[in-house]
């Protein structure tokens, strides 16, 4: 997981502006003071070719004035004040200008300081980020000292009195170029540092976003194992740049906080909490920890919510608590802390706690429904199968009995009294596969089913499916028997044959009339039987959900036909089961096939004979 950049923080707005404008200020000011230094030298050199008789005197301006300069470059060497990149350059210029100007007096040149004085005001109002009052007092010596050379060459400020509106004029769009460049620079400065702090507050939020996305990806992956917490409390670990990281779960029972998961922290520390109950009068802390709050310690020998020898004990120097809650009750805390660092945390380690704790809130709630479905789910699924076993026993008691009447055992039945107890003993058989199928979902419903084979012969395992299907056989339908199998092969008979009677009895269910045919053949060790009828058949859209629990082409409450729809589901699941599979096809109105293919190894080569 990359680092999360920091928001600007560490210095106001304010701050940050003043440093670039003394920085700016100073490397333009070098920049200036090399500018005079190199004019001095070229305007030294124009003097000792046109201006000898003064050239002494020339000179040695000359030298103040780099030495000027020169002191202005080492004036503002390292990390100067405001004041003092303001002042020097001020200085600075008013030295060369003022000195300038005596050094035109003494050589008589009427335009040099005067015409420069000009450009210096105007390249040190668009050249230096000063603003309005440094520059008008630039401009005032610059400015000033041009007007007076020219005034004392010329004999009096009248005879130059034309010029001087000019130069005030020059001055004053000086200072008015110098405020309008510092406002506008100032203006995109802060337009430039309210971008960087919005797309820093950007990227910010797109991080956090992604360390809470990685979070619930992880609590939904681990979602009820062992391993949930300690995972997220190393992501958070991670991202929150800590130590450690730990989570205490409360037991509401016992009134007590215990260490469910901990990443970071040294073995023997994390032994001794998992021994540690937290009890509400234990320390403070227990209790200061609200639903849905941070509770900060930046120091922990500044602190009176947990004893500072435990904490230091613990290896605690600062910590993070967030309380995990769901539906305003408190299931447990989440602790982010350093083992030697102290302060207070940031904002953005504040937000990705609660967030962290937010989420791990929501899995261990859905952990404990789904801790709750599946035990509802395991105590249906045994009074289902208990009730499906208890209700066997009459059943078998009311078939035996149905049977022994047709057979004459309380003497002949008339016609009637035959065609009553035949229709007691198709609904009793009937009532007693649903009870069959109930059974046989429970058990693989809690994965209790398990393949057993045995050595089994096909043409006794269908003599005695025809027996117990014959009170299901209409008038108007033949079941026939197309199998021929004479040799004994290993499978699983009682699931085979819950198989082949669910599928019986589901096609007798459907065919009013016609025939029933049930087909078996074998060929390189898989068995296949196939069951076709003539039947009502099935659209095409219900196919792909006829195998589906409790799902029936006809699911009205006027259906014509019975059953819950268990019947296809546990065909399929008992077929994958045995390693196989169940495949249909079928027409409306003409009838439906369903073909059952599972391995069946002969038993004679199995077992060598």
């Amino acid at each position: 997981m990359p680092p999360l950049t920091p928001t600007r923080t560490g210095s106001s707005a304010d701050d940050r502006l003043h440093a670039e404008t003394v920085r700016l200020l100073v490397e333009r000011a070098h920049a200036g003071f090399a500018l005079v230094i190199a004019a001095v030298l070229a305007f030294a050199v124009a003097d000792a070719a046109v201006n000898r008789d003064v050239l002494p005197p020339l000179l040695g301006i000359a030298a103040l004035q780099i030495c000027a300069a020169a002191g202005g470059i080492l004036s503002l060497r390292g990390t100067p004040t405001r004041a003092r990149a303001v002042t020097v350059p001020v200085v600075v210029l008013g030295v060369v200008f003022v000195s300038g100007a005596v050094s035109d007096v003494l050589s008589h040149n009427v335009y040099a300081t005067s015409t420069m004085s000009l450009l210096g005001a105007l390249m040190s109002a668009a050249f230096l980020p000063w603003g309005m009052w440094p520059q008008i007092a630039t401009s005032t010596v610059v400015i000033g000292a041009g007007v007076a050379a020219l005034a004392v060459i010329e004999g009096s400020l009248a005879a130059v009195g034309h010029l001087v509106v000019g130069f005030a004029t020059t001055a004053a769009a000086s200072v008015f170029i110098a405020a309008a460049f510092e406002r506008s620079r100032v203006e995109r400065f802060r337009s430039s540092e309210a971008l960087a702090v919005s797309k820093a507050q950007a990227e910010e939020e797109a991080q956090v976003a992604s360390v809470l996305v990685r979070v619930g990806e992880t609590l939904g992956a681990r979602l009820g194992q062992p391993d949930m917490l300690e995972a997220v409390n190393a992501l958070a670990r991670e991202a929150l740049g800590c130590d450690w990281s730990a989570t205490f779960i409360w037991d509401d029972g016992r009134r007590v906080a215990r260490l469910a998961a901990h990443a970071g922290g040294r073995d023997e520390i994390v032994a001794e909490l998992r021994d540690i109950e937290w009890s509400l009068g234990s320390v403070p802390l227990v209790g200061a920890v609200r639903p849905g709050a941070l509770l900060e310690i930046p120091d922990a020998d500044a602190q009176q919510l947990v004893p500072v020898a435990l904490m230091r004990r613990l290896g605690a120097a600062a910590a993070l608590y967030a309380s995990i809650t769901a539906g305003g009750k408190v299931l447990g805390t989440q602790v982010h802390g350093y083992t030697e660092r102290t302060g207070p945390f940031s904002p953005r380690q504040r937000r990705l706690a609660l967030g962290i704790a937010h989420a791990t809130a929501s899995a261990l709630e859905n952990t404990r429904l789904i801790n709750d479905l599946q035990a509802a789910s395991r105590l249906k699924s045994e009074f289902v199968a208990t009730m499906s076993h208890e209700l066997r026993t009459p059943l078998n008691v009311i078939t035996g009995y149905t049977d022994m009447l047709r057979e004459g055992a309380a003497g002949k039945l008339t016609r009637g009294q035959d065609e009553m107890v035949a229709r007691v003993q198709r609904s009793a058989t009937e009532l007693f596969d649903l009870v069959t199928a109930t059974l046989d979902m429970g058990r693989l419903e809690v994965g209790r089913e398990v393949v057993t084979r045995a050595p089994v012969e096909l043409r006794p395992l269908f003599a005695e499916l025809a027996r117990e299907v014959e009170p299901l056989v209409t008038g108007g339908v033949t079941l026939y028997w197309d199998v021929d199998m004479r040799v004994p092969m290993l499978i699983d008979r009682a699931k085979l044959k819950t198989v082949l009677k669910n599928l019986l009895g589901n096609a007798l269910k459907f065919t009013h009339a016609g025939r029933v045919t049930v087909t078996a053949e074998w060929r390189d060790d898989v068995l296949t039987v196939a069951v076709a009828d003539t039947g009502i058949g099935i659209p095409p859209e219900s196919l792909p959900v006829i195998f589906q629990m409790f799902r029936q082409v006809d699911g009205s409450d006027s259906r014509r036909f019975g059953g819950v729809g268990l019947g296809l589901h546990i065909v399929q699941r008992l077929a994958t089961l045995l390693g196989g599979r169940v495949d249909v096809t079928s027409t409306v109105g003409q009838g439906s096939t369903f073909t059952v293919t599972v391995p069946a190894t002969l038993a004679l080569r199995a077992t060598g004979t």
